[in-house]
């Protein structure tokens, strides 16, 4: 009988606390912010797609306002040599880009998107063709292959990351 009298309140008690444990889940919950993900999607949309025109308009200000300016950020382009430690390695290399190009036409496609639930972090792919004259000679480059990763700071999306490569033919490795 005495472990009885002991068992019902102590029953009753954590039943309580599971049950203020639960509410407060639930207020937790309520108070999150709700992100409207296709908004946000649309938001990182519009910054690839102006972070890609300033290949074609040489704007290194727009360029430097859409990337984190991180000190450890890394940065991979097409070419071995191109591994950028933070941004003013990055910022050199596309000056110099810019300065070295003319008559920049860039296209997108297969480009896809996704904002993480909390709408703090993003990230992209997509393929690119890339033509022009670099140092007086015609190029093209088709299928280039570009992801990014993007973080809001202070409630503005920028790219704090991105990785091109350009596709051999065929297989590398067989598998």
């Amino acid at each position: 009988m005495k472990k009885l009298l002991f068992i019902i309140p102590l029953v009753i008690l954590l039943c309580f606390a599971f049950s203020c444990q639960k509410q407060a889940e639930e207020v937790a919950e309520e108070a999150k912010p709700v992100v409207d993900i296709e908004a946000e999607k649309a938001a990182v949309k519009t910054l690839v797609d102006e972070w890609m025109h300033c290949f074609e308009t040489e704007d290194i200000e727009t360029f430097s306002n859409l990337i984190a300016h991180d000190p450890d950020m890394v940065n991979f382009g097409t070419d071995a040599a191109e591994r950028w430690v933070g941004w003013e390695a990055l910022h050199d290399s596309v000056q110099k880009q810019f300065e070295s190009t003319e008559n920049v036409i860039v296209s997108t496609r297969d480009q896809v998107i996704f904002v993480q639930k909390a709408g703090e972090v993003a990230w992209f792919s997509m393929l690119m063709d890339m033509e022009g004259t670099a140092q007086g000679e015609p190029f093209r480059q088709e299928g280039m292959r570009l992801t990014g990763v993007l973080e809001k700071l202070d409630g503005n999306w920028v790219v704090v990351q991105i990785h091109a490569s350009v596709p051999v033919s065929g297989q590398a490795i067989k598998y």
